[in-house]
């Protein structure tokens, strides 16, 4: 399948759970459309990125659900390490 090419000025650029999503959307041969999105963490040494792409839509609106699920399941694997699961009983120092 040929993709009409894309356009540098229809990009989502926004903050999920404090990191940034940028979604980039792709309007494909027969009206389809197609998001390619980066998920963005961290600061310096501890930063990271991962990218994904959704599969052809017959609407914009549903690539960037797609996307959004996936930037969220993406988001979902990353764990605060500052925030402790453990329920400590009380009375006890944590």
């Amino acid at each position: 399948m040929t993709h009409v090419p894309e356009t540098t000025d229809d990009i989502k650029d926004i903050r999920v759970a404090g990191c940034r999503v940028k979604l980039s959307f792709q309007s494909m041969e027969h009206g389809k459309w197609m998001v390619q999105g980066t998920v963005s963490c961290g600061v310096d040494d501890n930063s990271s990125e991962q990218s994904f792409r959704t599969i052809s839509y017959p609407t914009r609106d549903e690539a960037e659900r797609d996307a959004l699920r996936q930037a969220t399941d993406l988001l979902g694997n990353n764990v605060d390490r500052n925030t402790s699961r453990v329920n400590n009983p009380p009375g006890s120092s944590a």
